[in-house]
């Protein structure tokens, strides 16, 4: 089968996509037939390098759609889609390839209302989120990326309220058609003083940083008593200074999120959860910005490896 499997950790321009000989399938797994695989910067991270958990060769991607093969034959054309946590495209062959097999406990049964594409750039954006509740406000750093973005879809469909913090007029663009109340530009205004006045004063309930030591300061000074900041990259910086005054007197709560720590039956578990509000309208999943067939993986990679905003997937037509 074609398949982006690499056998070196390198630049892009070292990998290539290439026929490779299936395996067997395992008692207790199915076989599916990839329809469409997201591709996530740290798709780009384990090609790179950037993953110390990664093993090669690997088939790389983390994210997918397709339909069941191969396994049960009550399953078999059933529509699927799961999210690799940090087995597939790391430990294990993944979807950026024409089929990829699973255990059984890790399959999901894809929302009828979603395409193939569609349901395969849902994975990790989605994946990284947890914890929103009805009727909280969310400051979301980095809401022009697909995280951030799926962080407002997210709290809008269980009924709260989401601001975004964006570095520059230049996020503006990409925060079309995402659920916002405001967007604070931290470069041209009192970002704290406006979001205290948009939250009357209180602060917001969480801060969700995608950006790292640049939003830092912001972040802690927005949130309300008791606050929480959930913290999934620091791609803009490593190092942040910690008041512990004011950590322990507003009672604070920072917490570290990373997918590649998940199995691929706990990810699976949150696509079961998220399944009925993308069934129903509730949520949607990311814009597509460009679609890539397989044979152009690379490119793909390419595009996302350069920062460009917008969900980028693999197709297998």
């Amino acid at each position: 089968m074609l398949a982006l499997q690499i056998d070196h950790f390198g630049p892009l321009a070292e990998h290539r996509v290439h026929e490779i000989e299936e395996g067997p399938l395992p008692a207790g797994w199915v076989r599916v037939a990839v329809e469409a695989s997201g591709v996530n910067p740290s798709d780009v991270g384990v090609a790179l390098g950037r993953f110390p958990q990664a093993t090669v060769p690997r088939v790389l991607g983390r994210d997918f759609a397709g339909r069941i093969v191969e396994g049960p034959r009550e399953l078999i054309g059933a529509p699927v889609w799961g999210c690799g946590g940090g087995e597939l495209g790391l430990t294990r062959d993944g979807g950026h390839a024409e089929r990829l097999i699973l255990p059984f406990d890790a399959i999901v049964r894809r929302p009828a209302n979603l395409s193939a594409e569609e349901a395969g750039v849902v994975g990790v954006p989605f994946v990284t989120l947890a914890g929103f509740k009805k009727g909280e406000w969310a400051l979301i750093a980095g809401a022009a990326g697909a995280v951030g973005s799926a962080a407002a879809r997210l709290v809008a469909a269980i009924g709260g309220t989401s601001i975004a913090l964006v570095l520059s007029s230049d996020d503006l663009t990409s925060l079309d058609g995402v659920p916002l109340e405001a967007v604070v530009r931290s470069d041209a205004e009192d970002a704290t003083a406006r979001i205290r006045e948009l939250t009357s004063g209180k602060g917001v309930h969480v801060a969700l940083n995608g950006v790292g030591a640049p939003v830092y300061d912001t972040l802690v000074e927005s949130l309300e008593h008791g606050g929480r900041m959930s913290i999934f990259s620091a791609a803009g910086g490593r190092e942040a200074t910690l008041n512990l005054f004011s950590f322990y007197r507003k009672e604070l709560r920072f917490f570290g999120l990373d997918t590649a720590d998940l199995t691929v039956q706990q990810t699976a578990q949150i696509l079961r959860e998220l399944s009925p509000l993308f069934e129903t309208g509730r949520l949607h999943p990311p814009k597509v910005a460009e679609s890539y067939p397989l044979e152009r993986a690379l490119e793909a990679y390419e595009r996302v490896s350069s920062g460009e905003q917008g969900k980028v997937v693999i197709t297998n037509r």
